[in-house]
C-alpha cells in the first residue's frame, strides 16, 4: 500500500525527551503485535497480501516511534553525559 504521506512526518514532536520512553513502549507493542499477525497464519479472516501489507504499516508506524525515542535519548546522552558523550565530556575537561 502508498499514501500521499510518510508516517515519519505524523509523528513528531519537539520534547523528544519527554516523549522517548513512551514512544519505545509503543514501538515494542506494535513490533511484537506485526509479529504476532505473521505468525498467526491460520486466522482466515484475511488474504496474506493484505496481512503484509498491514505488518509493514504497523512496523512503519514502530519505526516513526523509534525515531522520535533516538532523538529524545541522544539528547538526554548529550546533556547527561551518558554513553559515547561521556568520554568526550571526560576528555574535555582534562584538556581544560
Amino acid at each position: 500500500m502508498t499514501y500521499p504521506f510518510k508516517i515519519e512526518k505524523l509523528i513528531q514532536t519537539d520534547d523528544q525527551k519527554n516523549w522517548a520512553h513512551e514512544c519505545t513502549t509503543s514501538a515494542m507493542s506494535l513490533v511484537l503485535t506485526a509479529r504476532l499477525a505473521l505468525e498467526n497464519d491460520e486466522g482466515g479472516i484475511c488474504r496474506d497480501v493484505e496481512r503484509i501489507a498491514v505488518v509493514a504499516d504497523t512496523l512503519a508506524i514502530a519505526y516513526a516511534l523509534m525515531l522520535v525515542a533516538a532523538d529524545g535519548v541522544d539528547l538526554m546522552q548529550r546533556e547527561g553525559p551518558y554513553g559515547p558523550w561521556k568520554h568526550r565530556a571526560e576528555n574535555r575537561g582534562a584538556d581544560a
